[in-house]
């Protein structure tokens, strides 16, 4: 499409827009989501959306604005930072292509007291995004892809769930959140296993739900996972970083579920001797294990081999990717090792 294709499609997009929102005729609206290409462009359009929408006591807000071309931060959508009357209704917010400056942040987290999750995705203004009041009802937070993020505080008494992702690390402060259970954690470029460890240290041992994405190798010592149920583990590869995975492992003593997502192979390394030197632990509560990106590999193996040792009650394996090489092989090793388990191979 060309530049004048797709302000043609803009205007029809927000005209239509326009008459659904007019021609309402309901006393209340449970959800709007608008997706669209828009910008600063239709800012008195948009505005004017959520003004109704508020108006009408709105729950779930979910505004998304992507871009075909590379778009300056002047030149998102500002979400607004004044109190439209029945804010105070709204549950969940969603705001993805969305410049949300850090002061429009602190604005919702004061005239939301109903608000349980806000989700801001690629918002190139927050800078010292804040999350602080003793009465906040949050319960999820999701804050990724806003790359000009210095710094993150959050003081959140209900916060059951923090997802956060971003190319580098930041310095972020969970100063209580005494209800945390679940974090969802990555960056891609200078990725620090013991920094986050350090960073959440008082927190760790009452995660229930961890998901990590490791693309660099460091091993710390880590603290006692003594509440971790789920743990889903991204990573290039992993032929360095075997040991970290099974310290991970042996971390989390009461583990259900595991999962390994594996999302690209750039090199594979025999990880066998490395990973011989310590008795592994078993783990009596590990019962479903899942390996996406599965190649055969030798590194890939020994590691399956080494969850169906630990995993003294295991029932299901699930393995998905070219299986050809080594599909008998490991069903050999699973009937041998855990005869009562299922394998599924998609």
């Amino acid at each position: 499409m060309t530049v004048e294709d797709m302000k043609r499609e803009c205007s029809k997009f927000v005209e239509w827009v326009n008459n659904v929102m007019i021609s309402h005729q309901g006393s209340t609206i449970d959800e709007l989501r608008v997706r669209f290409y828009l910008d600063k462009d239709s800012q008195r359009y948009i505005d004017k959306w959520i003004e109704i929408a508020m108006r009408k006591q709105v729950k779930k807000l979910e505004l998304d604005f992507p871009s075909l071309l590379h778009r300056p931060s002047n030149a998102y959508y500002p979400f607004p930072r004044e109190c439209f009357p029945g804010i105070e209704f709204l549950t969940s917010l969603c705001l993805v292509n969305v410049g949300v400056s850090d002061e429009a942040m602190e604005f919702v987290l004061s005239n939301c007291p109903m608000l349980e999750t806000l989700h801001l995705k690629n918002s190139p203004l927050l800078i010292h995004p804040k999350v602080s009041c003793s009465s906040l009802r949050l319960k999820h937070l999701n804050i990724s892809h806003s790359e000009s993020i210095q710094t993150i505080e959050i003081s959140a008494p209900n916060l059951v769930s923090f997802e956060y992702h971003k190319l580098r690390k930041v310095p972020f402060h969970i100063w209580y959140a005494p209800k945390l259970t679940e974090l969802d954690y990555s960056n891609w470029l200078d990725f620090n296993i013991a920094y986050l460890v350090s960073q959440l240290y008082n927190y760790l041992p009452q995660l229930v739900t961890l998901r990590l994405s490791l693309f660099l190798m460091d091993l710390p010592r880590f603290p006692k996972f003594t509440s971790l149920r789920n743990l889903t583990c991204i990573t290039a590869s992993i032929d360095n970083r075997l040991l970290l995975l099974k310290s991970l492992i042996e971390a989390s003593p009461l583990l259900h579920k595991f999962k390994l997502l594996i999302k690209d192979h750039k090199e594979f390394k025999s990880g066998i001797e490395e990973a011989g030197k310590e008795e592994a632990q078993p783990n009596k509560y590990l019962k479903e294990v899942e390996i996406v990106g599965f190649l055969g590999q030798p590194v890939e193996v020994e590691f399956v081999t080494y969850l169906l040792k630990i995993a003294i009650k295991l029932e299901k394996i699930l393995i998905h990717g070219k299986l050809e090489r080594m599909t008998q092989n490991l069903a050999h090793q699973l009937m041998k090792n855990r005869p009562g388990a299922e394998l599924v191979l998609l």
